[in-house]
């Protein structure tokens, strides 16, 4: 790009120092503050191009957004005719681009790294902003594990793709989120476009492109091994030919959690734990084996490395390099054992050799049964990658057979001339002989035993029926009287003592709610969409804030909670609500429209460690007004580690 380079000052202040990217609209520059000391990111592009000014202005706004998983935007300005954002450095960084070279990875890393992206766009939808150019590049991973998302807006505004609506905005982000997903997945990228191809269906450079089927693309099962079933059935929805599936990334973080809050140790296929580089070029091998032949052979491969290692005596590991992509190698290692641990001689080292080789191969007959059984679970395109896979060893290992002589066999030798063997079905629980008959005695006795409930019963129902019409309380004293005629000399006799009135007020009255907003004292608004929930007079249903990393809402906020519109100003003597999980809430009363402040409200009651259902009562009068507060002050915990959030089933105002 013209005016920056190496040595190149912009702003006054950042020194340029190397290029890390390339785009087509822009380029990414480390580069040095001079003012603050410090290394930063310069997204840089021409300051007289169309999309300057919307890039500029959209970096602004995301500028304003705290949140610890969006990449923070510093500083923007313009110099020397070219624009540029300030973004925070990102050392250690790995984009998820990187990460699928070798294929997809676990699904439980894939689950984690989706939702914490979803999560944070989800808090940029609620102030207005999306990113609509998602792809693997993205998203990264910090060497803690932690997940970053770059590019919220700016993306969007420097490929002129930020003409979309807020509903049309954040179904593309999920879209777009669910294809980061199924890449994550199988390591390849669906070429699909969103909505109607305003947002192009172009892939990141590096992956290949995933298979293509009528209305959409193959389903991650049909690719990739061990893949969610969850996962699976989002992908279709969302990739095939209904285009259903999440309509925003908050809709995508619920469906997809709970997840875990440290990242996966294990490989994309199999859950077996990976070894580091160093490990793996300690270890002596035996002999390299090539690509397994078929669909399932990656899972048999893995199952047959440990029989073999023990059949041989020796202290076998199993690598498997690539698991999480079929077409990959799986390469399997064996340990040196010496000749002190295996109690040779010199005289006696052949014997050992053969019994070796001959553990080996009667465990490559024994997965070979168990890949018989399970390769029919291998969609059709793990099979067509293996066999390419297969191909290409097959041409590797006709150039090394003159590197091996004699009778040495290897692993996929073994599974290869391995007879197939159907798998048996499971013994049944309980012995197929029909229960004996009790005998008469054991007739007798339960006989009488039922005969004696019986009876009981009946002298129970005869009782209670003899005390129908009769009172345990004290008789009520009967008063008659008697009234005399009076005469016509005499006249009547006044009473001067009024009967007894007794005054009962009535119960108090339901209140309509006509509508309502979700209430954050922070971001203004917190699940609007469920707020229409909590007066349905239905249980099953309610309002759900989004999640948190604590019960105190991260610390950041008094509470979340919904602001319902009364039908007429109301003097409110009394809130019942029905709490699906154990809360602290506050109800107030007001006249404020706020979504942020508590201004002016008078307080009706509270409850702790509140469950079930919960009526507040107003501690005194009360001035009558039109909204109503409910405010959750201690969310409620999920079955995952650091999930909480705020939920409210039921509201009836009186």
């Amino acid at each position: 790009m013209q005016g920056v380079g190496p040595g190149s000052v912009l702003g006054g202040r950042y020194a340029v120092t190397l290029r890390t990217s390339e785009g087509v609209h822009h380029e990414r520059w480390r580069a040095n503050d001079h003012t603050l000391e410090r290394e930063v990111v310069l997204v840089c592009f021409p300051a007289g191009s169309s999309v300057a000014a919307a890039a500029l202005d959209a970096a602004r706004r995301a500028a304003g957004i705290e949140d610890s998983r969006l990449v923070r935007v510093l500083d923007v300005g313009t110099d020397q005719g070219v624009g540029f954002i300030v973004e925070e450095p990102l050392t250690g960084a790995v984009p998820l681009s990187h990460l699928l070279q070798s294929g997809g990875l676990s699904p439980d890393e894939v689950r984690r790294l989706t939702g914490e992206a979803a999560t944070a766009l989800d808090k940029a939808t609620h102030r207005g902003l999306h990113h609509l150019a998602l792809t693997p590049s993205s998203v990264l991973r910090m060497s803690d594990g932690a997940v970053k998302v770059r590019g919220l807006a700016t993306e969007a505004a420097l490929t002129d793709a930020d003409r979309l609506s807020d509903e049309r905005a954040s179904r593309a982000d999920a879209v777009g989120l669910v294809k980061i997903a199924y890449a994550g997945l199988t390591g390849r990228w669906p070429m699909v476009s969103v909505d109607d191809g305003l947002i192009p269906a172009g892939g990141p450079v590096g992956l290949e492109a995933a298979p293509t089927i009528v209305g959409g693309v193959a389903a991650p099962s049909e690719i990739a091994v061990g893949v969610p079933n969850d996962l699976d059935l989002i992908c279709r929805m969302t990739l095939g030919s209904g285009r259903r599936g999440p309509v925003s990334p908050g809709d995508l973080a619920l469906q997809i959690a709970p997840w875990s809050s440290e990242q996966a140790t294990s490989d994309g296929a199999t859950g077996i734990g990976l070894r580091s580089r160093d490990d793996r070029e300690s270890l002596e091998p035996t002999r390299v084996m090539p690509s397994v032949r078929a669909g399932a052979a990656g899972a048999a491969a893995v199952g047959a490395a440990g029989a073999a290692a023990a059949g041989a005596g020796a202290a076998g590991t199993t690598s498997v390099a690539g698991a999480g992509n079929p077409s990959q190698s799986s390469t399997i290692f064996f340990d040196s054992v010496s000749e002190a641990q295996l109690g040779e001689t010199p005289t006696s080292r052949d014997t050992t050799t053969e019994r070796t080789h001959g553990g080996i191969a009667a465990a490559g007959a024994a997965a070979a049964g168990v890949a018989g059984a399970i390769g029919d679970k291998v969609g059709s395109f793990a099979r067509a990658a293996a066999d390419k896979a297969a191909a290409r060893a097959a041409e590797r290992r006709s150039a090394h057979d003159d590197d091996f002589d004699g009778e040495d066999i290897g692993l996929v030798d073994a599974l290869d001339e391995a007879p197939t063997t159907r798998l048996e079905p499971p013994l049944p629980v309980f012995g197929r002989e029909a229960p004996e008959a009790p005998s008469g005695a054991q007739s007798r006795i339960a006989l009488a035993i039922v005969g004696v409930l019986v009876l009981v019963a009946l002298v129970i129902g005869i009782s209670n029926v003899m005390k129908i019409g009769q009172h345990d309380g004290p008789a009520t004293a009967v008063t008659v009287t008697k009234t005399r005629t009076p005469s016509a000399t005499q006249p009547p006799a006044t009473s001067t003592q009024a009967p007894p009135t007794t005054t009962q007020a009535p119960p108090a009255a339901p209140v309509s709610i006509v509508g309502g907003t979700g209430f954050d004292p922070q971001d203004g608004t917190e699940s609007d969409r469920n707020v229409k929930n909590v007066a349905d007079g239905d249980p099953g249903t309610g309002w759900e804030s989004r999640w948190y990393g604590t019960a105190s809402f991260n610390g950041d906020k008094d509470g979340v909670g919904v602001l319902l519109d009364l039908s007429a100003p109301t003097a409110v003597k009394e809130v019942e609500l029905v709490l699906p999980a154990e809360q602290n809430v506050t109800v107030y009363l007001t006249d404020s429209g706020s979504t942020d402040s508590l201004d002016g409200a008078q307080k009706v009651g509270s409850a702790k460690n509140a469950n079930g259902t919960v009526v507040i009562k107003a501690s005194g009068d009360l001035q009558p007004a039109s909204k109503l507060l409910v405010l959750v002050t201690k969310a409620a915990p999920a079955e995952a580690a650091n999930h909480y959030r705020a939920q409210i089933s039921e509201v009836t105002v009186r």
